[in-house]
């Protein structure tokens, strides 16, 4: 508040990590969830992206890190620690493979 006040980022970049950190959750454990925890976001000095924006992910023991780094390997953002909570219901394995086959 208010409306006209200026973003730190794009949402859209910090949905890219969710969305990527999911698929690579998806295909390696077959459990699917939401957001639960963020440990720190960073915003670069502001550097003006160049094409397209990629998500890059690692998983590790203490959740997922991301960035988004642009066609001329840029840091747009970076996503540390990120953890979800999964959902109830499973997911069909078989579902699940030709995922398991896209990520590995």
């Amino acid at each position: 508040q208010p409306p006209e006040l200026a973003l730190l980022t794009a949402p859209r970049l910090l949905e890219l990590c969710f969305q990527t950190a999911g698929i690579c959750e998806l295909a390696s454990s077959g459990r699917l969830g939401l957001p639960q925890h963020i440990a720190r976001v960073t915003l670069p000095e502001p550097a003006d992206a160049t094409g397209r924006r990629y998500a890059v992910v690692e998983a590790g023991a203490e959740g997922f890190d991301a960035e988004v780094v642009d066609d001329g390997g840029r840091v747009q953002l970076r996503m540390e620690g990120y953890r979800t909570v999964p959902l109830a219901t499973p997911i069909d394995p078989e579902l699940l493979e030709p995922l398991r086959v896209a990520v590995t």
